[in-house]
Order: C-alpha cells, then structure tokens, then sequence
C-alpha cells in the first residue's frame, strides 16, 4: 500500500514541478530535521535520520546550494536554510557535522524537555548558542498545538518559553517554529507583541521577500529521504501538499 502511495505521490509531485513549479519564482527553501540517529519510542513517522544520511545531505547542500539564515531571503533563487526542531540529545551529533561543513542552522528548543531524557541540558543549549553558525529560537514550551489553545494558553507557551531560553542563553532570541505547524490568528497577534522577529510553520514552499515573516515556510526532511529525494523537496515538487 506505502509502495503504491509512494508512485502516486511522486507521480503527482513530477507533474507539478515540470507542469507548474519550475515556472514560479524561486526563494529561500526551509528545511526541518528533528533526530538524528536515536531510536525514538514515540517516532512512528521517521524523523530520526542516520548520521551518515544527515552528513550525505549536507555534503550535497554544501556542494550545490548558497546555504543561509532563515531571514536571508533571495528572490527568484534557490537558497537553502537548515532548522532542527525540538531539542533532542543527538541534536550534538548533528552539530558536530554541520561544524565540519560550516553550516548555519536553527535551533528551536521546547523547554519542558531540557534537562529529561533523550533532550538537551542547560549546559548544551547554552554551548550551543555561543557557536558562531548556531541560532537559538523556541518550540514553546510543551509541543502542544497552538491553534488548540486559547490567548492566555498561546501566551504561556510563547511568551514563557522565550523568556527562559534567553536567561539560558544571556541573548534575545527572534524566532520561533510552530509545534507541529499549527498556528492561528491568535499566534501572529502574539508574535510582534511578545518581541520575535520571524514564525515558521509547516507549510512547503519558498520564501520570498514578500512572504509574512511570521508564517514562514518549511519542508520537513525525514530518515528514508535520500539526496533525490531531498532534491525535489528543494525544488518543490511536493509543495502541492
């Protein structure tokens, strides 16, 4: 049943691109990792890549793409940012391997979880935050859905987060990722208010300079992508969904 889902979807994402996509300006491409290398009790998705897969597309980014910040947006081409979600333990792994490629990256930390098994300690967070192509942002608090919480929940999980990342890290940190990618009104009223400069959610496609900062683009990469299949996510061939 996976295999045939598979051809649909691919099927589908080669009409889209050859039909629709490659006709569309280009921009900044938004990638999300979460784990790398850790078998994870909760993973029934495949976030969890292999450290050599992780290396592999590094390796092919490096080589091919101009890689920047998530606020570097490049009108009509193909630039590439790295985010890695939720703050797991492996997290250091992957550092050591974006350290080796000089690869800037994202960090978005959910601070229930520092300090628990299988997470990030103060300590690490803030070794991390003194790295030169380290950025720090949260993943609010409990990895809750924000569009499930009321304002006052929303502000709990924004606002407290923010604030305790930045007594970890002694910096203001301008960014937040959406838990799961979901957000509503609500949230982007909270955005400006509670002093973050960019929101990124789930939705794939590019970023441009007209896209709204708090609603920016991502394409989750997951632990089967191999460096095809990372390369159509790049050039959108599944952004169709």
């Amino acid at each position: 049943m996976n295999y045939i889902k598979n051809i649909i979807r691919d099927s589908l994402g080669y009409a889209n691109y050859h039909l629709y996509k490659r006709f569309l300006p280009k921009g900044n491409r938004i990638l999300i990792y979460h784990a790398f290398g850790t078998k994870l009790k909760h993973d029934t998705y495949g976030i969890s890549i292999n450290l050599d897969n992780f290396e592999t597309h590094l390796k092919y980014l490096s080589d091919n793409y101009q890689i920047t910040d998530i606020n570097d947006y490049c009108d009509n081409q193909i630039t590439v940012s790295v985010t890695i979600d939720d703050g797991y333990k492996c997290t250091l792994d992957a550092i050591d391997l974006l350290a080796k490629y000089n690869v800037t990256f994202s960090l978005f930390i959910t601070t229930d979880f520092i300090n628990k098994e299988d997470y990030l300690t103060k300590k690490d967070i803030l070794e991390i935050a003194q790295l030169d192509i380290s950025n720090i942002g949260s993943h609010c608090r409990s990895h809750t859905r924000l569009a499930d919480l009321n304002r006052f929940m929303q502000e709990q999980e924004i606002i407290q987060s923010k604030e305790y990342i930045e007594e970890i890290i002694s910096k203001k940190i301008d960014r937040i990722s959406y838990p799961h990618g979901s957000f509503n009104d609500i949230t982007i009223d909270l955005m400006s208010e509670s002093g973050y400069e960019y929101g990124l959610c789930s939705k794939k496609d590019y970023n441009h300079s007209n896209t709204n900062r708090y609603v920016l683009n991502r394409s989750e990469i997951i632990s089967k992508d191999k460096v095809s299949n990372l390369k159509r996510k790049i050039q959108g061939y599944y952004d169709y969904y």
